[in-house]
């Protein structure tokens, strides 16, 4: 009768057990997170809409070893890529809320919330790398951080994308002619969907996740991306044309939801920051080299990749820059022309 009892008992033990460990992970599966001491272990889940392979996803799992081995385990890092957690737009809404914890989100859905974003994805604003990282570890990319925590989301470092040039399935782009009639898949921003309708084509915001099953079924004829995210993300299957028109260098932005922030002890938050910067630096000296690399493993993939005259493009644009430097606001393009002069 006593050996029953015991028995029992642990049975008993067991399942309370693994219905607290389960709980536990409910926990940190929905984003959730409970004030964490110093002796807690720390498990933060980054979203991600790229697939495995893109650099992004490379260099934050690299980040995710060096936190982990530089903090003794407390505080670990998950990638959740392929828009395992939706699309960006739900990332930015759940930072807010707190039910995602991280995200790498571009700044293009980021100006649905904040205007001031917008200046990221100005058509031709940025000429080479030097120019965009001056520009976001300056006056400019501080304030906008500085506005993006305001609303519940603290930006950690920024990443560079390569220059976005239009890739389609029927032919080579030489100019705005050559874009009419053609449905260009585009983030979901306004100043996006503007300024390729201005070049010409016909604009049609989509989720990333969707878009290779599109182009695929020939909903929509093509869309415009920097060179890895083409080669990484497999649309060189579908798409054979890729014409460098670069009209868009548009960063993007490693965030933490503030909510999550405010939950991590003291000394983790300042750990945080402070790698985050080498995450940033190491993303934008290995992007450079990738989108290279990209381009010629592109050709040998069978992509025809064309150069062309860039200037009919910068004259069909300029209406969209003069209208969207107004919803800036005269502040943050008072720091551009600054930075830029």
């Amino acid at each position: 009768m006593g050996r029953k009892i015991i028995t029992h008992k642990k049975i008993f033990l067991t399942g309370v057990l693994i219905a607290a460990a389960f709980l536990a992970s409910l926990c940190i599966w929905t984003g959730e997170m409970k004030e964490a001491s110093a002796t807690d272990v720390i498990t933060i889940r980054i979203a991600s809409v790229s697939g495995p392979a893109h650099l992004h996803n490379k260099v934050m799992r690299e980040w995710a070893k060096k936190v982990n081995k530089e903090t003794n385990g407390r505080l670990r890092l998950r990638v959740l890529d392929g828009a395992q957690l939706g699309g960006e737009r739900d990332y930015i809404e759940g930072m807010q809320l707190g039910n995602i914890q991280m995200a790498q989100v571009s700044t293009g859905p980021i100006s649905g919330f904040i205007p001031e974003f917008m200046v990221c994805s100005l058509p031709y604003v940025f000429q080479d790398y030097e120019q965009i990282q001056s520009f976001l570890n300056g006056p400019v990319g501080k304030e906008l951080f500085a506005r993006l925590e305001q609303k519940g989301i603290k930006g950690l470092t920024w990443f560079t994308n390569g220059f976005r040039s239009v890739f389609n399935r029927e032919k080579p782009i030489n100019g705005p002619n050559d874009l009419k009639g053609m449905e260009i898949r585009v983030m979901e921003s306004p100043l996006m969907i503007r300024t390729l309708n201005a070049m010409g084509a016909s604009a049609t915001p989509m989720a990333y996740g969707e878009l290779y099953t599109a182009l695929q079924q020939g909903v929509i004829d093509g869309a415009e991306n920097a060179p890895g995210n083409m080669l990484n993300d497999k649309f060189f299957e579908v798409c054979k044309y890729y014409s460098l028109t670069e009209h868009f260098a548009s960063p993007g932005v490693v965030a933490i939801s503030m909510i999550t922030y405010n939950k991590i002890p003291k000394d983790l938050q300042k750990y945080f920051v402070e790698s985050a910067t080498w995450l940033g630096e190491h993303e934008m000296a290995e992007d450079r080299k990738t989108q290279k690399k990209a381009l010629d493993a592109l050709v040998k993939k069978g992509v025809k990749i064309n150069k062309m005259n860039k200037e009919p493009f910068r004259d069909a644009v300029k209406p969209v820059i003069k209208r969207f430097s107004k919803e800036i606001g005269p502040e943050i393009m008072d720091l551009v022309m600054k930075e830029m002069n």
